[in-house]
């Protein structure tokens, strides 16, 4: 398990010109470096860039086959293709001649399209006319001009004479009105439809250009049809080419920032230090050893890399929400993960709320993840969620409140709380079982919660001097140390007035000992941090403390809960009373559940990351991003 991110080491690589491709096809299919700028030292000595020969001809082609895999339609792809070098990509690429073929198809559907379009236009209006004994001449000539108007009008434009109709209005005024027409309809918010210039019967002219559509509309179909046939063939090889394009493309812009000579070429960048010397090896081998690749000394911080266990990844999202860790820090992705489960099931604190939670979780989880059919939620609703979450981000949260659910059904357990209801039996047997009940038992959690607050704050502070130790700063560890020593100090002096000890130092060595720590941690403080420390002393007590919302909470959602069920069973009055019961029952009880959910996810998320990381995460990291890319269609030629 690691508790920091990977260590990562600063890299040279000095390569003949001519095995750069190799090199960079080797680091792209390894995906373990991240290209940097090359330092000034080399740039001074090696100022022309690496560029390799035929990148015009990929870029070309590959705009090409990223317009055959836009205009064929689509299909499903199986199995990957694996190309040994550009030029095989080239040669395969070269066997699909079918530009022609698309050209002609597209350029021949589009003007199907444009005709379509016409036709639809006439016959949106002839629909109307086409029971009406009308010739079309009589409606737009040399002499008149004819709209139509979905609804029953009169105009007021001057010589206009109208035609009424069941559910609309035509008009017709002599040509060259067109402003007086525009004019009074656009102030009216209408659009009429201009009817133009047609030869014979409505019922005619609907009729032929009805045949007419289904003429256009074939043809259509058949260049499709066609279009499909090609894809049938080609789709497969067209994706993974145009995916084997894309990658030399991104191959020749990293060369492009190599300075070189006539001879060799420069490269800089991180990698993982447990993965140097594999990819140093495989390098030497396939370069035949005429490759120099060092480790470099630098003080510069290198980018972060996580690398926690899988059942600890998805927490890593939270993380990288607030900041990404320090390349040398700790990374409380794991704390995280134990944590916050432990705070969200607390609050909500009621097996019945857990088991709709999980549940909940759980079915949403298998709903994203599920590529078959599923049930229609309603628009508002789903449009509201993708409104404040994308399905990645979703599924991160349902996944993260898989666990805070179980703790929120013990918790339940332990309470004895069922959507606010005591259901659990007393005896088991000869066994008689205790419940905590938060209402009886409110000041043994409010004094649990209150030790959460300092074994968080103190883990904090001690992570703090870990991180401190680990980059060197001394005087920063005395000062955690200080924080530590003066929470304590505080924390056990006033557990000792709370419960009415002998706080006199005179008469209790040990009262006189909180008080010395309390002094020394100041002085630590002062020391390490100066007047800016005893501005903070107030708020680490506070940041203890604040750890009491978690009763707060558990106790806000047991009260409205229990109010809910005691409305519900003082409306057996009557049966309308019965009914409100129910409506307030459930539309309570879901309210409270949302209530819980959300007080309880931000809440808990809120106590780790300002009670907790301000102890000692500084975060700021930059993200490891390595040269490669994701495949789909092609398989890598270098592993190592």
């Amino acid at each position: 398990m690691a508790f920091r991110p990977v260590q990562m080491e600063k890299i040279r690589i000095i390569c003949q010109r001519e095995k750069t491709h190799v090199v960079l096809s080797i680091l792209h299919d390894l995906r373990v470096v991240q290209v940097e700028e090359v330092g000034q030292d080399v740039k001074n000595i090696l100022k022309d860039p690496n560029i390799m020969s035929g990148r015009e001809e990929v870029i070309e082609k590959l705009n090409t086959f990223r317009s055959y895999e836009n205009l064929l339609p689509r299909r499903k792809v199986s199995g990957r293709k694996k190309f040994e070098s550009v030029e095989e990509i080239m040669q395969a690429a070269s066997r699909i001649g079918i530009e022609h073929d698309v050209k002609i198809a597209y350029e021949t559907m589009d003007q199907l399209k444009v005709n379509l379009k016409d036709v639809d236009n006439k016959i949106e209006f002839l629909k109307y006319l086409r029971n009406m004994d009308l010739d079309m001449e009589w409606l737009s000539n040399n002499t008149v001009s004819s709209y139509i108007i979905m609804d029953h009008y009169e105009t007021s434009i001057k010589n206009a004479v109208t035609i009424h109709g069941k559910d609309f209005t035509i008009f017709t005024v002599p040509n060259g009105m067109d402003r007086e027409v525009a004019a009074e309809f656009s102030s009216l918010g209408e659009k009429p439809m201009y009817i133009p210039a047609m030869h014979g019967r409505a019922s005619e002219r609907f009729d032929e250009l009805m045949e007419f559509r289904k003429k256009l509309q074939n043809n259509i179909d058949d260049i499709m049809k066609s279009l499909g046939g090609l894809s049938d063939k080609y789709y497969s090889d067209i994706s993974a080419i145009r995916e084997a394009l894309e990658i030399e493309v991104k191959k020749y812009e990293v060369a492009m920032k190599m300075p070189s000579s006539d001879s060799i070429s420069v490269l800089e960048g991180w990698i993982p230090e447990y993965r140097y010397e594999k990819a140093r090896k495989l390098i030497e081998e396939q370069t035949s050893n005429l490759c120099i690749i060092e480790t470099l000394e630098t003080d510069e911080k290198g980018p972060t890399l996580q690398h926690n266990l899988k059942g600890f990844r998805l927490f890593e999202s939270f993380i990288r929400f607030y900041s990404l860790p320090d390349s040398g820090e700790i990374d409380p992705t794991v704390i995280f993960a134990i944590v916050f489960p432990i705070f969200f099931g607390i609050m909500v604190g009621d097996f019945g709320f857990g088991i709709i939670i999980l549940l909940l979780s759980i079915w949403i989880v298998r709903r994203i993840n599920s590529t078959g059919r599923k049930v229609k939620l309603p628009g508002k609703l789903t449009g509201f969620i993708s409104s404040v979450f994308t399905p990645y981000q979703l599924q991160i949260l349902a996944r993260a409140l898989i666990p805070g659910s179980i703790v929120a059904i013990i918790s339940g357990i332990i309470f004895n709380s069922f959507f606010g209801m005591s259901i659990l039996p007393s005896t088991i047997g000869p066994i008689h079982m205790t419940y905590y009940n938060p209402l009886v038992y409110t000041s043994k959690i409010l004094l649990m919660s209150g030790y959460f607050g300092v074994f968080m704050v103190s883990f904090g502070l001690i992570i703090g001097m870990m991180n401190e130790y680990y980059f060197g700063e001394k005087r920063h560890i005395l000062g955690k140390a200080g924080w530590l020593i003066f929470v304590w100090g505080v924390v056990i002096y006033g557990l000792s007035l709370i419960y009415s000890l002998n706080t006199d130092p005179y008469t209790n060595i040990y009262a006189g000992i909180d008080i010395g720590a309390i002094v020394i941690g100041v002085l630590f403080i002062v020391f390490a941090e100066k007047s800016r420390g005893l501005i903070e002393l107030p708020s680490v007590i506070s940041h203890v403390l604040s750890y009491t919302r978690i009763m707060g909470i558990l106790l806000a959602s047991v009260i409205l809960t229990q109010l809910i069920n005691q409305f519900f069973l003082s409306t057996t009055s009557s049966l309308p009373m019965e009914i409100i019961g129910v409506i307030v029952l459930v539309f309570g009880q879901l309210f409270a559940l949302l209530l819980a959910l959300v007080e309880g996810g931000i809440q808990g998320v809120r106590l780790i990351y300002v009670e907790f990381f301000s102890k000692f995460y500084k975060g700021n990291g930059k993200q490891f991003t390595p040269f490669g890319t994701s495949r789909k269609y092609t398989e890598e030629k270098y592993r190592a």
